[in-house]
Protein backbone atom coordinates (compact mmCIF):
# COMPACT_ATOMS: atom_id res chain seq x y z
CA UNK A 1 0.00 0.00 0.00
CA UNK A 2 2.99 2.47 0.83
CA UNK A 3 4.18 2.04 -3.24
CA UNK A 4 0.36 2.74 -4.29
CA UNK A 5 0.64 5.66 -2.21
CA UNK A 6 3.84 7.03 -3.42
CA UNK A 7 2.31 6.58 -6.64
CA UNK A 8 -0.32 8.26 -6.00
CA UNK A 9 1.12 11.40 -4.02
CA UNK A 10 3.86 11.60 -7.41
CA UNK A 11 0.85 11.45 -10.11
CA UNK A 12 -1.17 14.55 -8.29
CA UNK A 13 1.84 16.66 -7.98
CA UNK A 14 2.48 15.94 -11.73
CA UNK A 15 -0.44 17.96 -12.40
CA UNK A 16 1.48 21.43 -11.50
CA UNK A 17 3.46 20.76 -13.90
CA UNK A 18 0.79 22.97 -15.79
CA UNK A 19 1.84 26.07 -13.99
CA UNK A 20 4.72 25.32 -15.44
CA UNK A 21 4.58 24.04 -18.64
CA UNK A 22 2.12 24.92 -21.72
CA UNK A 23 -0.61 22.23 -21.77
CA UNK A 24 -1.54 22.38 -25.35
CA UNK A 25 0.00 23.78 -28.67
CA UNK A 26 -1.89 25.20 -32.24
CA UNK A 27 0.52 25.49 -35.01
CA UNK A 28 -0.21 27.53 -38.11
CA UNK A 29 1.77 26.89 -41.22
CA UNK A 30 2.30 28.41 -44.98
CA UNK A 31 4.10 29.20 -47.73
CA UNK A 32 5.02 32.77 -46.40
CA UNK A 33 5.61 32.06 -42.94
CA UNK A 34 8.91 29.78 -42.81
CA UNK A 35 8.70 29.91 -39.58
CA UNK A 36 4.81 28.90 -38.50
CA UNK A 37 3.17 30.56 -35.95
CA UNK A 38 1.87 28.92 -32.83
CA UNK A 39 0.04 29.38 -30.20
CA UNK A 40 0.77 27.75 -26.04
CA UNK A 41 -2.20 27.39 -24.29
CA UNK A 42 -1.61 27.45 -20.21
CA UNK A 43 -3.78 26.82 -17.86
CA UNK A 44 -4.27 30.45 -17.33
CA UNK A 45 -3.77 32.06 -20.50
CA UNK A 46 -2.50 32.11 -24.03
CA UNK A 47 1.00 32.92 -24.97
CA UNK A 48 2.71 33.11 -28.43
CA UNK A 49 5.86 30.92 -29.14
CA UNK A 50 7.87 33.80 -30.68
CA UNK A 51 7.12 37.18 -29.42
CA UNK A 52 5.00 38.10 -32.25
CA UNK A 53 3.06 35.10 -32.87
CA UNK A 54 -0.26 36.22 -31.16
CA UNK A 55 -0.03 39.82 -32.92
CA UNK A 56 0.46 38.36 -36.49
CA UNK A 57 -2.55 36.10 -35.65
CA UNK A 58 -4.84 38.31 -34.79
CA UNK A 59 -3.94 40.57 -37.97
CA UNK A 60 -4.38 37.46 -39.74
CA UNK A 61 -7.62 36.80 -38.22
CA UNK A 62 -8.81 40.28 -38.94
CA UNK A 63 -9.12 39.99 -42.58
CA UNK A 64 -11.74 37.00 -42.17
CA UNK A 65 -13.43 38.21 -39.26
CA UNK A 66 -12.30 36.26 -36.54
CA UNK A 67 -12.36 37.98 -32.89
CA UNK A 68 -8.63 38.39 -31.62
CA UNK A 69 -7.57 36.18 -29.27
CA UNK A 70 -8.85 36.23 -25.66
CA UNK A 71 -6.81 37.58 -22.68
CA UNK A 72 -7.05 35.55 -19.35
CA UNK A 73 -9.78 38.19 -17.74
CA UNK A 74 -12.39 37.61 -20.73
CA UNK A 75 -12.44 33.85 -20.20
CA UNK A 76 -13.49 32.21 -17.47
CA UNK A 77 -11.62 29.49 -17.75
CA UNK A 78 -8.78 30.68 -17.17
CA UNK A 79 -9.39 31.74 -13.65
CA UNK A 80 -11.58 28.60 -13.12
CA UNK A 81 -8.96 26.26 -14.34
CA UNK A 82 -6.25 26.47 -12.75
CA UNK A 83 -7.91 26.67 -9.95
CA UNK A 84 -8.93 23.20 -10.02
CA UNK A 85 -5.70 21.84 -10.86
CA UNK A 86 -4.90 23.23 -7.27
CA UNK A 87 -7.60 21.57 -5.50
CA UNK A 88 -7.30 18.23 -7.37
CA UNK A 89 -3.62 18.35 -6.52
CA UNK A 90 -4.04 18.87 -3.00
CA UNK A 91 -6.54 16.36 -3.07
CA UNK A 92 -4.59 13.50 -4.63
CA UNK A 93 -1.68 14.53 -2.50
CA UNK A 94 -4.17 14.19 0.94
CA UNK A 95 -5.18 10.96 -0.33
CA UNK A 96 -2.13 9.72 -1.08
CA UNK A 97 -0.71 10.63 2.61
CA UNK A 98 -4.00 9.13 4.02
CA UNK A 99 -3.25 5.49 1.68
CA UNK A 100 0.40 5.92 3.17
CA UNK A 101 -0.84 5.66 7.19
CA UNK A 102 -3.97 3.57 5.90
CA UNK A 103 -6.60 5.73 6.79
CA UNK A 104 -8.17 4.97 3.75
CA UNK A 105 -8.57 2.29 0.87
CA UNK A 106 -6.86 2.20 -2.43
CA UNK A 107 -10.40 2.75 -4.02
CA UNK A 108 -9.81 6.24 -2.93
CA UNK A 109 -7.15 6.32 -5.84
CA UNK A 110 -9.80 5.26 -8.10
CA UNK A 111 -12.46 7.91 -7.13
CA UNK A 112 -9.87 10.69 -7.36
CA UNK A 113 -8.76 9.34 -10.93
CA UNK A 114 -12.71 9.18 -11.69
CA UNK A 115 -12.91 12.78 -10.69
CA UNK A 116 -10.04 14.13 -12.28
CA UNK A 117 -10.70 12.56 -15.81
CA UNK A 118 -14.49 13.41 -15.79
CA UNK A 119 -13.06 17.34 -15.47
CA UNK A 120 -10.44 16.59 -17.70
CA UNK A 121 -13.16 15.11 -20.51
CA UNK A 122 -15.62 18.85 -19.21
CA UNK A 123 -12.28 20.62 -19.99
CA UNK A 124 -11.68 19.26 -23.51
CA UNK A 125 -15.59 19.70 -24.45
CA UNK A 126 -15.17 23.22 -23.20
CA UNK A 127 -11.85 23.85 -25.38
CA UNK A 128 -13.34 22.00 -28.44
CA UNK A 129 -16.56 24.62 -27.93
CA UNK A 130 -14.13 27.41 -27.74
CA UNK A 131 -12.57 26.25 -30.84
CA UNK A 132 -15.75 26.04 -32.72
CA UNK A 133 -17.14 29.46 -31.52
CA UNK A 134 -13.71 31.44 -32.37
CA UNK A 135 -13.52 30.35 -36.01
CA UNK A 136 -17.36 30.23 -36.96
CA UNK A 137 -18.71 33.89 -35.57
CA UNK A 138 -17.25 35.62 -37.52
CA UNK A 139 -17.76 39.80 -38.41
CA UNK A 140 -20.58 40.07 -41.34
CA UNK A 141 -18.65 42.98 -42.20
CA UNK A 142 -15.46 41.19 -42.64
CA UNK A 143 -12.90 42.46 -45.35
CA UNK A 144 -13.18 38.65 -46.99
CA UNK A 145 -15.98 36.59 -47.12
CA UNK A 146 -15.18 32.87 -48.43
CA UNK A 147 -17.49 30.29 -48.72
CA UNK A 148 -17.90 26.70 -49.38
CA UNK A 149 -18.47 25.46 -52.70
CA UNK A 150 -22.28 24.64 -51.71
CA UNK A 151 -22.38 28.55 -50.56
CA UNK A 152 -22.20 28.01 -46.55
CA UNK A 153 -19.70 30.55 -45.16
CA UNK A 154 -16.50 28.85 -44.79
CA UNK A 155 -15.45 28.04 -41.60
CA UNK A 156 -11.62 28.06 -39.64
CA UNK A 157 -11.97 26.37 -36.40
CA UNK A 158 -8.36 24.43 -35.98
CA UNK A 159 -8.58 20.73 -34.97
CA UNK A 160 -9.07 19.87 -31.25
CA UNK A 161 -5.70 17.27 -32.31
CA UNK A 162 -4.59 16.23 -35.26
CA UNK A 163 -3.79 18.34 -38.45
CA UNK A 164 -6.35 20.51 -40.77
CA UNK A 165 -6.06 22.10 -44.09
CA UNK A 166 -7.39 26.00 -43.44
CA UNK A 167 -7.14 27.81 -46.84
CA UNK A 168 -3.38 27.81 -47.52
CA UNK A 169 -2.22 27.21 -43.98
CA UNK A 170 -1.68 23.69 -42.22
CA UNK A 171 -3.02 23.54 -38.37
CA UNK A 172 -2.07 21.47 -35.86
CA UNK A 173 -2.94 20.95 -32.70
CA UNK A 174 -1.18 18.68 -30.34
CA UNK A 175 -0.29 18.40 -26.31
CA UNK A 176 2.88 19.94 -24.94
CA UNK A 177 4.82 18.99 -21.81
CA UNK A 178 2.08 20.31 -19.10
CA UNK A 179 -0.29 18.22 -20.85
CA UNK A 180 1.98 15.24 -21.43
CA UNK A 181 2.87 15.55 -17.63
CA UNK A 182 -0.49 15.70 -16.50
CA UNK A 183 -1.53 12.42 -18.51
CA UNK A 184 1.65 10.59 -17.16
CA UNK A 185 0.48 11.70 -13.87
CA UNK A 186 -3.16 10.11 -14.29
CA UNK A 187 -1.68 6.88 -15.29
CA UNK A 188 0.35 6.72 -11.98
CA UNK A 189 -2.70 7.73 -9.75
CA UNK A 190 -4.93 4.65 -11.84
CA UNK A 191 -1.47 1.98 -11.51
CA UNK A 192 -1.76 3.26 -7.53
CA UNK A 193 -5.62 2.02 -7.59
CA UNK A 194 -4.56 -1.76 -8.80
CA UNK A 195 -0.77 -1.57 -7.13
CA UNK A 196 -2.79 -0.84 -3.85
CA UNK A 197 -5.75 -3.24 -4.62
CA UNK A 198 -3.61 -5.84 -4.41
CA UNK A 199 -1.33 -5.07 -1.59
CA UNK A 200 -3.99 -4.64 0.97
CA UNK A 201 -6.20 -6.55 2.79
CA UNK A 202 -9.99 -5.10 2.92
CA UNK A 203 -10.64 -3.40 6.46
CA UNK A 204 -13.62 -1.48 7.42
CA UNK A 205 -12.40 1.05 9.93
CA UNK A 206 -14.26 3.60 11.66
CA UNK A 207 -11.81 6.58 10.33
CA UNK A 208 -12.37 5.20 6.91
CA UNK A 209 -16.01 5.93 7.46
CA UNK A 210 -15.18 9.19 8.70
CA UNK A 211 -12.72 10.15 5.55
CA UNK A 212 -15.43 8.99 2.83
CA UNK A 213 -18.29 11.56 3.34
CA UNK A 214 -15.18 14.29 3.67
CA UNK A 215 -13.46 13.45 0.34
CA UNK A 216 -16.87 12.57 -1.05
CA UNK A 217 -18.11 15.69 -0.58
CA UNK A 218 -14.66 17.90 -1.39
CA UNK A 219 -14.55 16.30 -5.17
CA UNK A 220 -18.59 17.34 -4.97
CA UNK A 221 -17.89 20.72 -4.40
CA UNK A 222 -15.27 20.63 -6.88
CA UNK A 223 -17.39 19.28 -9.85
CA UNK A 224 -19.82 22.39 -9.60
CA UNK A 225 -16.72 24.88 -9.11
CA UNK A 226 -16.77 25.46 -12.87
CA UNK A 227 -19.58 28.73 -13.04
CA UNK A 228 -20.11 31.18 -15.80
CA UNK A 229 -20.00 34.96 -14.02
CA UNK A 230 -20.23 38.45 -16.15
CA UNK A 231 -16.72 39.50 -16.96
CA UNK A 232 -14.90 43.19 -16.52
CA UNK A 233 -15.04 45.83 -19.24
CA UNK A 234 -11.68 47.31 -20.42
CA UNK A 235 -12.30 50.81 -21.54
CA UNK A 236 -10.61 51.76 -24.36
CA UNK A 237 -9.09 47.94 -25.06
CA UNK A 238 -12.07 45.42 -25.74
CA UNK A 239 -13.84 45.74 -29.00
CA UNK A 240 -17.76 45.63 -29.30
CA UNK A 241 -18.99 42.14 -30.23
CA UNK A 242 -21.27 43.46 -32.74
CA UNK A 243 -20.03 46.48 -34.37
CA UNK A 244 -16.49 46.07 -33.88
CA UNK A 245 -16.09 49.52 -32.38
CA UNK A 246 -14.11 50.35 -29.59
CA UNK A 247 -15.71 50.07 -26.08
CA UNK A 248 -15.61 53.75 -24.12
CA UNK A 249 -18.53 54.52 -23.13
CA UNK A 250 -19.14 53.49 -19.56
CA UNK A 251 -22.74 54.53 -19.60
CA UNK A 252 -23.91 52.85 -22.32
CA UNK A 253 -21.89 49.44 -22.51
CA UNK A 254 -23.37 45.90 -21.82
CA UNK A 255 -22.63 42.27 -22.27
CA UNK A 256 -24.39 39.20 -22.19
CA UNK A 257 -23.01 36.04 -20.88
CA UNK A 258 -23.34 32.54 -22.31
CA UNK A 259 -24.28 29.17 -19.96
CA UNK A 260 -20.82 28.35 -21.37
CA UNK A 261 -19.28 30.94 -20.03
CA UNK A 262 -18.73 33.10 -23.15
CA UNK A 263 -18.90 37.15 -22.68
CA UNK A 264 -19.62 39.04 -25.15
CA UNK A 265 -19.03 42.82 -24.70
CA UNK A 266 -20.92 45.89 -26.66
CA UNK A 267 -20.18 49.12 -26.58
CA UNK A 268 -23.98 50.44 -26.63
CA UNK A 269 -26.97 48.78 -25.79
CA UNK A 270 -28.56 48.70 -29.15
CA UNK A 271 -25.79 46.55 -30.05
CA UNK A 272 -26.73 43.87 -27.57
CA UNK A 273 -30.04 44.63 -28.81
CA UNK A 274 -29.23 44.18 -32.65
CA UNK A 275 -27.31 40.80 -31.78
CA UNK A 276 -29.85 38.99 -30.07
CA UNK A 277 -32.37 39.78 -32.90
CA UNK A 278 -30.05 37.44 -35.20
CA UNK A 279 -28.80 35.17 -31.85
CA UNK A 280 -27.68 31.99 -32.71
CA UNK A 281 -25.28 30.86 -30.21
CA UNK A 282 -25.32 28.89 -26.43
CA UNK A 283 -28.70 30.33 -24.15
CA UNK A 284 -27.51 32.96 -22.04
CA UNK A 285 -27.50 33.02 -18.52
CA UNK A 286 -27.00 37.15 -17.76
CA UNK A 287 -28.13 39.98 -19.73
CA UNK A 288 -26.00 43.05 -18.32
CA UNK A 289 -26.44 47.18 -18.75
CA UNK A 290 -24.36 49.95 -17.71
CA UNK A 291 -26.38 51.76 -15.18
CA UNK A 292 -26.35 55.16 -16.52
CA UNK A 293 -26.36 57.00 -13.21
CA UNK A 294 -23.20 54.86 -12.41
CA UNK A 295 -21.08 54.42 -14.93
CA UNK A 296 -18.59 51.43 -15.58
CA UNK A 297 -21.57 49.34 -13.38
CA UNK A 298 -23.56 46.57 -15.19
CA UNK A 299 -26.71 46.16 -13.91
CA UNK A 300 -29.49 43.34 -14.56
CA UNK A 301 -30.89 44.38 -17.97
CA UNK A 302 -34.06 42.44 -17.62
CA UNK A 303 -34.33 44.62 -14.34
CA UNK A 304 -33.17 47.61 -15.78
CA UNK A 305 -35.49 50.72 -16.91
CA UNK A 306 -34.91 52.34 -20.30
CA UNK A 307 -34.99 55.42 -21.53
CA UNK A 308 -34.76 56.85 -25.06
CA UNK A 309 -34.23 60.53 -25.11
CA UNK A 310 -32.29 63.02 -27.90
CA UNK A 311 -31.09 64.66 -25.24
CA UNK A 312 -28.95 61.55 -24.18
CA UNK A 313 -26.76 60.48 -27.22
CA UNK A 314 -25.56 56.85 -26.85
CA UNK A 315 -22.71 55.44 -29.01
CA UNK A 316 -24.44 53.94 -31.95
CA UNK A 317 -27.15 56.72 -32.28
CA UNK A 318 -30.05 55.21 -30.68
CA UNK A 319 -30.24 57.56 -28.25
CA UNK A 320 -30.54 54.09 -25.89
CA UNK A 321 -29.74 54.55 -21.98
CA UNK A 322 -30.58 51.93 -18.83
CA UNK A 323 -31.06 53.12 -15.25
CA UNK A 324 -30.73 50.41 -12.35
CA UNK A 325 -33.77 52.09 -10.37
CA UNK A 326 -37.06 53.39 -11.62
CA UNK A 327 -36.48 56.56 -9.68
CA UNK A 328 -33.50 57.69 -11.70
CA UNK A 329 -35.10 57.00 -14.66
CA UNK A 330 -37.83 59.04 -13.88
CA UNK A 331 -35.70 62.03 -12.57
CA UNK A 332 -34.02 61.59 -15.69
CA UNK A 333 -37.06 61.97 -17.49
CA UNK A 334 -38.54 65.03 -15.86
CA UNK A 335 -35.40 66.40 -16.88
CA UNK A 336 -34.82 65.68 -20.84
CA UNK A 337 -38.21 64.12 -21.67
CA UNK A 338 -38.06 60.81 -24.08
CA UNK A 339 -39.96 57.21 -23.72
CA UNK A 340 -39.78 55.38 -21.08
CA UNK A 341 -39.75 51.34 -21.66
CA UNK A 342 -39.42 48.25 -19.82
CA UNK A 343 -37.57 45.13 -21.12
CA UNK A 344 -40.18 43.94 -22.86
CA UNK A 345 -40.95 46.83 -24.94
CA UNK A 346 -37.40 47.34 -25.48
CA UNK A 347 -37.38 43.63 -27.10
CA UNK A 348 -40.69 43.99 -28.79
CA UNK A 349 -38.73 47.45 -30.45
CA UNK A 350 -35.72 45.53 -31.70
CA UNK A 351 -37.60 41.96 -32.58
CA UNK A 352 -37.02 39.93 -30.58
CA UNK A 353 -39.05 37.11 -29.61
Amino acid sequence: MKKASILMIVGSIMLLGLFVFPMWNIRLGAPQYPEPLGIDIHVNGLKGESEFDIQNIDGLNHYIGMKTLPKPEEMWEFSVFPKVVLVMAFLGIVIGILGFVGKVKPVWFLIWFIAMSALGALGIYDFNLWLVAYGTELDPNAILKLVNPDGTPMQYNPPLIGHKKLLNFDAFSYPRLGGVLMGIGMVMTLMAYFIGRRSTTQRDSAKDRLATPVLTILIALLMSACSSSPKPIHYGQDACDFCRMTIVDQQHAAQLVTEKGRAYKYDAIECMMNDLSEWSRPAVKHYLVSDYANPGELTDALEAKYLISEAIPSPMGAHLTAFASESTRQKTQDSVGGEALQWIGLKEKFVLN
